[in-house]
């Protein structure tokens, strides 16, 4: 029998900031949609656990990701989101291309040895899949296509289209968790009956329920109760370590989510709704009160549970519990969450560290 994570991997400190070094800063994680960054000049800055990273176009076309930080005195260089002809740090006025390239330091040409071809913003690995744009902050990682081998290809088999697709709802939830407890939830539908059970299990055939264990990614699948004809099924995707691609039931809609983490007990959860191009406004309107609802039902009953969750982890009276591991990866099954823990177990031990 497979026994959960001891306690402490959801609750010290010291294991968090693990996480962040051993875990996020090294695995790919998803930031964004190449719609974010149609033009030149386009940028948006977002957040990989404490480090702040920015994605901007250039002016040869080409998407890239640079840590947020000016190389002279380690000021922002960027907030927010717009367009920009350069990156003009608010501090000293040093001034970067699109491209990361220092053109302008004012008096620094007296400086002796000062050479400005030698001072750039520090460029992060960024890749394309299917117009997400994922970064890497290792530099040393293997590709995207290497890391999650068929992943781009499976999704495409259940939906096309997503890279010129238009996101029409947004919406962050706080998780009153560790990060973890936020993806194990959402990687077993075991809780469905009885936490979701005015919502989910009015959508789906709860009982169609499986999930596929591909190494680094899973997938999930679940029956549309009705109108099937019509949207089709559900197909979710977690990528490793907190991202998912969810091929959402409704007038071709996919859900993206990603799961950002704050602190040891604290979590943001990240969702956007995106819809194929020239989709009709009747049908929008439909995905964007399908989202609503979803994050106005689903979304609040997970973040109750998880926040009760993380509160009996930081008790006394628990270290780890058994998990529900049968031959069949069906609703009444944690193999998911098993899986899961195995990699990150994985993670651990290639840093060096133990169970």
């Amino acid at each position: 029998m497979q026994h959960s994570v001891p306690s402490r991997f959801y609750t010290d400190e010291a294991h968090f900031d693990f996480d962040k070094k051993n875990i996020f800063y090294k695995t790919w994680q998803f930031v964004g949609h190449v719609s974010q960054v149609a033009n030149v000049g386009d940028y948006f800055t977002t957040n990989i656990a404490d480090e702040s990273i920015l994605i901007a176009k250039g002016e040869d076309g080409v998407i890239r990701a640079f840590f947020n930080v000016c190389p002279h005195r380690a000021h922002a260089v960027a907030t927010g989101a717009g367009n920009r002809k350069l990156f003009v740090c608010h501090y000293h006025a040093w001034s970067y291309r699109l491209s990361g390239d220092l053109v302008r330091a004012p008096h620094a040409e007296d400086v002796e040895g000062f050479c400005k071809a030698d001072i750039k913003l520090r460029e992060v690995r960024l890749e394309t899949m299917l117009g997400l744009l994922f970064v890497n902050l290792d530099d040393t990682a293997s590709s995207l296509a290497e890391t999650y081998p068929g992943l781009e290809e499976g999704i495409v088999s259940t939906r096309e289209g997503i890279e010129t697709m238009k996101v029409v709802f947004e919406r962050e939830i706080e998780h009153n968790c560790n990060w973890k407890v936020s993806v194990e939830n959402l990687n077993e539908c075991y809780h469905c009956a009885s936490v979701h059970a005015t919502s989910i299990t009015q959508l789906y055939a709860t009982d169609s329920y499986t999930v596929d264990l591909y190494g680094p990614y899973l997938r999930h699948f679940i029956a549309r109760a009705k109108d099937r004809d019509l949207h089709g099924d559900l197909h979710s995707w977690f990528i490793w370590p907190n991202n998912v691609v969810e091929v959402f039931p409704i007038h071709g809609a996919v859900s993206l989510r990603r799961v950002v983490p704050t602190g040891p007990n604290k979590t943001r959860y990240h969702y956007s709704w995106w819809v194929p191009e020239g989709l009709s406004d009747e049908a929008t309107a439909a995905v964007i009160a399908e989202g609503t609802e979803y994050c106005n039902t689903v979304c609040v009953e997970d973040a109750a549970v998880v926040k009760s969750v993380q509160k009996g982890l930081e008790s006394m009276g628990f270290d780890n519990g058994p998990l529900v591991v049968s031959t069949e990866t069906g609703q009444q099954s944690e193999n998911a969450i098993a899986h899961f823990q195995t990699l990150y177990a994985s993670a651990i031990r290639e840093a060096g560290g133990a169970l």
